[in-house]
């Protein structure tokens, strides 16, 4: 007898796939993500090396061409001049704290009626800065008096202006004392001088 042969090409098996392995293809991203992140790393740090060389040989450049700058100056030029710097210095705070009493004088030479004459003079500077002055006078009437206190009332560098004691001499003439606080900005002697800080 002939042997059968089955001639159809359809299995009659179910044909089975390969099962494939998801653990495996996980592994190789995870890999080549962290091979990645592992050469930027290396990357990155011989930049920063690099880097931080061209820094150095930089510092060391300006360096030399700095001490080369300051070679080029005289060290006793400097020090001459640095020493003039403290000295001008030094007059100019000197200026800024002079009073110029002659300024005041100018002021009550310019406000004092022909009438009033003052008699004694007394400044003084307190612990807070405030110029206090004392004078003591006499005035042909009490009419002059009044005048001269509008008269200092309307100076813009005599402040708190106090008229007291006013008594009548042995020879009809009025007698007085007088206190006020002077503007600083007057007395001060950069400013009447006119320098420039």
């Amino acid at each position: 007898m002939e042997p059968k042969f089955q001639t159809s090409f359809i299995p009659k098996k179910p044909v089975s796939a390969a099962p494939k392995s998801k653990s495996g293809s996980s592994v190789g991203i995870f890999f080549l993500l962290g091979l990645i992140l592992f050469l930027t790393a290396i990357s990155a740090a011989g930049g920063l090396f690099l880097y931080q060389q061209y820094l150095n040989q930089s510092i060391e450049r300006k360096s030399a061409n700095l001490e080369r700058a300051r070679g080029a100056f005289e060290p006793t030029l400097i020090r001459e001049m640095h020493r003039l710097d403290v000295r001008m210095k030094s007059a100019q705070e000197i200026l800024d704290k002079h009073m110029a009493l002659s300024a005041f004088f100018e002021l009550l030479e310019e406000t004092t009626l022909k009438s009033v004459q003052f008699n004694n003079f007394n400044y003084s500077v307190d612990s807070e800065g405030k110029i206090n002055i004392a004078l003591s006078g006499n005035a042909l009437s009490f009419q002059s008096v009044a005048l001269q206190s509008d008269a200092f009332g309307n100076s813009e560098f005599i402040k708190e202006a106090i008229f007291s004691d006013l008594n009548l001499d042995h020879s009809g003439n009025i007698v007085f004392n007088f206190s006020a606080v002077l503007d600083p900005s007057l007395l001060s002697y950069s400013d009447s001088m006119g320098f420039i800080e």
